[in-house]
C-alpha cells in the first residue's frame, strides 16, 4: 500500500469516528505498526490536515475545510441540486438528502435539512455503506457487480433476528427496476427513508435523492405518497445536469 493511500485510509478513519482519537485508537483501526501510525499523523498534522490536540488526541485538520468548499464549488451535481432540494424541503417539511457512491461507500455531498426539532442527522462527506438504507441500498442495485456481490455477502453475515432482514440480489433487481428504494431502522433505529435516481445527461445513475424522517412521522403507508414529489425533484435534477454537461 502506498503512502498516499495510507493517508486516505487515515483521514477516513478520524472521519469516521466522528471524535478525536488516540494514537492506540487510529492504529488499531488502521492495523499499522506504532511508529509508522505515529510518523504519518505527524507528518499530517504539519501539513494541517490533521489536528493535534494539547491532549494528544488527533482529528480532521483545518485544510481539509479548505479542499471541501474547493471541491463543493467546482461539484455540477451539488450546484445545481441544492435549489430544487429545498423546494422538495418546503414542500414536505421534511430533510432532502443527496448521494453518491465512492468505491464500496456513499456520501452525503448536499442537504436540505428539515426544520422539525427531531429529524436525522446526516454529516456532509461522512463515508456510510451501501448495504443498508434506502440511498444506500438505491446506489449498490446500480454499482459494480463485484461491490453488490461484497457487500451482499457482508449484509448476509451481519443479519440477526434483532435487525432488518439483509439485502439481497432479487431486492437489488426489484430496485434496479423501479429505480426506487425504501428503509426503516436499517442503518439508524427510530429512522426511515425512501429514495430515487438521479440520471446524468447520458443516463447513467449518478446520485440517490433521499428523504429521511423519524418512523414515527414517515411509517410505511407513507413512502407511496413521496413516490411523486421525489420523482418529480429527481427528475427535475437530472434535467439541469444534463443541460450542464451539454453546455460544455
Amino acid at each position: 500500500m502506498s503512502v498516499l493511500e495510507k493517508a486516505s485510509e487515515l483521514i477516513d478513519c478520524l472521519g469516521r469516528a466522528g471524535e478525536p482519537m488516540t494514537l492506540g485508537q487510529v492504529r488499531t483501526s488502521l492495523d499499522m505498526p506504532k511508529s509508522s501510525t505515529h510518523r504519518l499523523l505527524s507528518e499530517l498534522a504539519g501539513l494541517g490536515i490533521v489536528r493535534r490536540t494539547d491532549d494528544g488526541l488527533y482529528s480532521l485538520g483545518p485544510r481539509l475545510l479548505y479542499w471541501g468548499e474547493a471541491a463543493a464549488g467546482s461539484f455540477d451535481l451539488r450546484r445545481v441540486a441544492e435549489q430544487s432540494m429545498r423546494r422538495l424541503r418546503d414542500e414536505l417539511d421534511e430533510s432532502v438528502h443527496l448521494y453518491v457512491r465512492e468505491h464500496d461507500s456513499r456520501i452525503c455531498i448536499a442537504a436540505a435539512e428539515g426544520r422539525q426539532v427531531l429529524r436525522p442527522f446526516v454529516q456532509l462527506g461522512r463515508p456510510l455503506p451501501l448495504r443498508v438504507g434506502a440511498a444506500g441500498k438505491l446506489l449498490l442495485a446500480f454499482a459494480d457487480p463485484q461491490v453488490q456481490r461484497q457487500e451482499v455477502e457482508l449484509a448476509a453475515v451481519e443479519a440477526s433476528p434483532s435487525h432488518q432482514p439483509p439485502v439481497t440480489d432479487e431486492q437489488l433487481e426489484r430496485i434496479r427496476d423501479e429505480q426506487w428504494a425504501t428503509s426503516v431502522g436499517e442503518r439508524e433505529p427510530g429512522v426511515s427513508a425512501a429514495a430515487t435516481t438521479v440520471l446524468d445527461g447520458r443516463g447513467r445513475v449518478v446520485a440517490a435523492l433521499c428523504i429521511s424522517a423519524p418512523t414515527v412521522r414517515l411509517a410505511e403507508e407513507r413512502f407511496e405518497d413521496l413516490r411523486r414529489p421525489l420523482g418529480d425533484c429527481a427528475a427535475e435534477i437530472s434535467a439541469l445536469l444534463g443541460r450542464n454537461q451539454g453546455s460544455r
